[in-house]
């Protein structure tokens, strides 16, 4: 068990590996360019984007294959923990890089195909997640030991594995990002398929189906980890109805592990779990050697397990993206994201409207941020004023006519699966060009004029479709 948390944490590094990034996308995109050359795709790379023929690709930090190589990386170390350290197994991990580079290569051509096939609509957030998984299932072959002798057991394991791995590695950066991946990395050490199969699995999985459309139907993507974890056939019953096993898998939803409150209660149940785990009283199970499930139920997880990737797309609601409102002057950017400028707006100071992106909720602007390749820190003094890159930025979200200035208000307002995404607005300036006071006053007074923009035409559209316009209520900025 010693071991297995050893490799626990190096898979948690792993996860945290921002220093990765910058090295990946200096290989990952000429890869990607010379490629789309090769089939007569004229390509150009400008850094911050890609130009393949007249499509325009900005390049995030998910582009250079990090998340791809993480993956790859924790299913070989997680799978070949019974065997010695050596060469074989360092070539293993060796390879994963290139075999990251190649698998994040052909991931990119297939977005970048889906965009040009389906312009002006752009792939959700989950295809993104699902066509990065079904590039790297084919390398699994050859990273995981003896994958194709393997009984059925291990390789739901290995698969459910590198579905949890997938959907974490993007929520790392998010608000409570690091208490989401502990949480749910020892909860993962935990599930195996039983020797045995575990009682009323039917009706479990009717429970656990039902679940995944509600999820879906809601858009409420934070809770399709703790969903997974909770699969009828490999969660561990002593560590769920255990009361540090419903802590920590509270630990994984990112609304209750952003609150410094709830943080302090999972970091002691997660203590306590650790310290069962190393003083020997807990051991997890070995993979099954009878009772292996049947094909039918095996189709059944496959399905299911694309759940988190596609479900959300085919039957989640549907909001239309906000766009801004009349009277301010908006340079359209992307089909859902504007440049704004305002009467009387500092000539240094640029203001952004970000629809939502797809029908899901807005991310922070920190993990925004981190998923572009820039890293941002609270201004000491202002913490509501971050900065990186020679800039200070500050955001706020425009949600049912209140005005948000923190991450935690907004997903508490927005946590209602009737509720519509709402706009995050992101304001920017030199740090050289004014103090980091004078721009946190400044973007104030910006989004709250913003805002009586948005709320006069609200009301208008209210008046015209013959409604009594309905009761605005602005929240005082922090």
């Amino acid at each position: 068990m010693i071991h297995n948390l050893l490799l626990l944490g190096a898979i948690f590094a792993l996860l945290h590996a921002a220093n990765l990034t910058e090295a990946l996308s200096f290989l990952s995109r000429p890869m990607v360019t010379l490629a789309a050359s090769a089939f007569g795709i004229e390509a150009a790379d400008r850094g911050t984007e890609i130009v393949l023929g007249g499509l325009v690709l900005p390049w995030t930090q998910d582009c250079s294959g990090v998340n791809t190589l993480v993956i790859l990386w924790g299913v070989t170390l997680w799978t070949n923990r019974h065997r010695p350290f050596d060469r074989g197994l360092l070539l293993r991990l060796l390879l994963c890089v290139p075999a990251a580079l190649l698998a994040n290569m052909f991931r990119i051509l297939t977005l970048a195909a889906y965009r040009y096939v389906f312009y002006p609509q752009w792939e959700s957030e989950e295809l993104h997640y699902l066509i990065g998984f079904l590039w790297l299932v084919p390398f699994l072959f050859l990273f995981v030991e003896d994958l194709r002798r393997m009984d059925r057991a291990r390789w739901i394991e290995v698969v459910y594995l590198s579905l949890v791995l997938a959907l974490l590695a993007p929520a790392i950066f998010s608000p409570g990002g690091s208490i989401v991946a502990l949480s749910t990395l020892v909860f993962l050490a935990h599930n195996r398929v039983p020797d045995d199969a575990p009682p009323r699995l039917s009706l479990a999985y009717a429970a656990w189906a039902g679940a995944a459309l509600l999820i879906a139907w809601s858009n409420m993507e934070s809770l399709w980890i703790p969903w997974l974890l909770l699969c009828p056939r490999l969660v561990s019953r002593p560590l769920l109805f255990s009361w540090s096993g419903v802590v920590i898998l509270s630990g994984t939803v990112s609304l209750l592990a952003m609150r410094p409150e709830w943080q302090i209660a999972v970091a002691l149940a997660l203590a306590y779990r650790l310290y069962l785990m190393v003083r020997g009283g807990i051991e997890a199970p070995s993979p099954a050697s009878h009772a292996l499930p049947r094909a039918r139920e095996i189709a059944g997880l496959v399905v299911l397990g694309m759940a988190p990737f596609a479900l959300s797309s085919l039957i989640g609601i549907e909001h239309p993206v906000e766009r801004p409102p009349g009277g301010v002057m908006a340079r359209q950017l992307t089909f859902n994201s504007y440049q704004l400028r305002l009467a009387s707006q500092p000539d240094d100071i640029r203001v952004y409207w970000y629809g939502a992106f797809g029908d899901g909720r807005h991310h922070s602007l920190a993990a925004c941020m981190r998923f572009r390749g820039l890293i941002l820190e609270p201004v000491p003094g202002r913490e509501e004023v971050l900065t990186g890159g020679n800039l200070w930025m500050r955001d706020f979200y425009i949600h049912d006519g209140e005005l948000k200035s923190s991450y935690a208000d907004y997903l508490l307002a927005s946590f209602s699966p009737f509720a519509a995404p709402g706009v995050h607005v992101i304001l920017d300036a030199p740090a050289d060009s004014m103090t980091a006071a004078y721009f946190s006053g400044e973007s104030e007074k910006l989004a709250a004029r913003l805002l009586a923009a948005h709320r006069k035409q609200r009301s208008g559209s209210e008046a015209h479709a013959g409604l009594p316009p309905s009761a605005v209520r602005i929240s005082q900025l922090r």
